[in-house]
């Protein structure tokens, strides 16, 4: 007689679902309610993202949101970091064809890149988190250590863009952020008053203005 211990499994025979472990269960739960800040950040605003919305939408209970988090302000930063990290990640993945010494040095490319990266919806809710801690000092000192890193991912990209490669860094810095910033400006902008007709007249502007001699806009 055969043992029933030893005969093999019967591959249609479904296999006992593994429990996941406490850790596990956290890491789920966290991630719930990060992605369900940032929804609710990009769709509603920051200031509407309360307790209950984020709750809402992560179909987590308010006692199972402070058992990871003390405050609404913790998880707020801890959303920040995760925002922070994907904006640099999507960042290169859309940069990243432009950059290096076989890149084309016409920085028309990279230019449009940039402001795909600025237009994104994700970069919608860092700027609703820059301008609630425009006026929230506790919020603004929490994520200095956020908004320093990501800046300086960003820069490091940045500067690999060929149409400036041979400037001093100063002056690669200076142009990069030229760049950066009028692009964040035209999409924060261009949520209430965009102006299409003026896109590819922006991007020309710009590509003279990396086109011409260090130091200088022509």
């Amino acid at each position: 007689m055969s043992d029933p211990a030893t005969e093999p499994t019967d591959p249609a025979e479904p296999r006992p679902t593994r429990r996941r472990t406490q850790r596990e269960r956290r890491e789920a739960t966290v991630a719930k309610l990060v992605d369900a800040t940032i929804a609710a950040i990009s769709e509603v605003g920051y200031a509407r993202a309360s307790v209950q919305e984020i709750c809402r939408r992560a179909g987590v209970s308010h006692g199972g949101l402070f058992r990871h988090f003390d405050t609404r302000l913790d998880l707020v930063v801890t959303v920040a970091e995760e925002v922070g990290r994907r904006q640099s990640a999507d960042f290169l993945a859309r940069v990243g064809p432009y950059l290096g010494p076989e890149a084309d040095p016409d920085p028309r490319g990279a230019l449009r890149a940039v402001r795909e990266a600025a237009r994104a919806p994700l970069n919608i809710v860092w700027f609703e988190l820059l301008l609630a801690a425009r006026t929230d000092a506790d919020l603004r000192a929490r994520l200095q250590p956020t908004i320093t890193g990501r800046a300086g991912e960003i820069d490091r990209i940045g500067l690999r863009v060929p149409a400036i490669a041979a400037q001093p860094e100063q002056a690669r810095l200076a142009a990069l952020s030229t760049g950066l910033r009028a692009f964040d400006g035209e999409a924060l902008l261009d949520a209430v008053h965009p102006r299409p007709d003026l896109d590819e007249q922006r991007v020309e502007q710009l590509a003279r203005f990396y086109a011409g001699p260090p130091g200088s806009p022509q």
